[in-house]
């Protein structure tokens, strides 16, 4: 079996969108990107974030050395969990150094939470 990088990386945001939607975390990581990844995956990762009613920004991790730089996006369901994340980026921190700082960020959030169908199945099933 061949596996295609774009819908991998596309399977992967809308997982994400759906964990942030739910109320899984407050704010998800994509995997990391190359440049290319980002060009051929932006626009169609726009639309789907958008489609579950979500905020994204894009940014470039500058913050490695030039061989090991890579972007990717956040996707979050609050404008103040993404001023949140660039406060912390602002003074210094960096994801790809350390997720440890972003913790509160990218865990559960019962108060942001949503009743989801995965919810009902576990009512009804589980």
């Amino acid at each position: 079996m061949t596996y295609d990088k774009n819908s991998y990386i596309m399977g992967m945001i809308t997982a994400f969108c759906e964990c942030v939607a739910g109320g899984c975390k407050r704010l998800a990581l994509s995997p990391p990107l190359t440049n290319a990844d980002y060009q051929a995956v932006g626009e169609a990762a726009a639309r789907v974030i958008a489609a579950h009613g979500l905020l994204s920004l894009h940014e470039r991790n500058e913050d490695m050395p030039p061989e090991r730089r890579f972007e990717w996006i956040l996707i979050a369901r609050r404008q103040e969990t993404l001023d949140e994340y660039l406060r912390l980026r602002a003074s210094g921190l960096s994801p790809a150094r350390s997720l440890e700082p972003f913790y509160a960020l990218l865990s559960y959030d019962e108060a942001e939470s949503v009743h989801t169908g995965y919810d009902a199945f576990r009512e009804a099933f589980g």
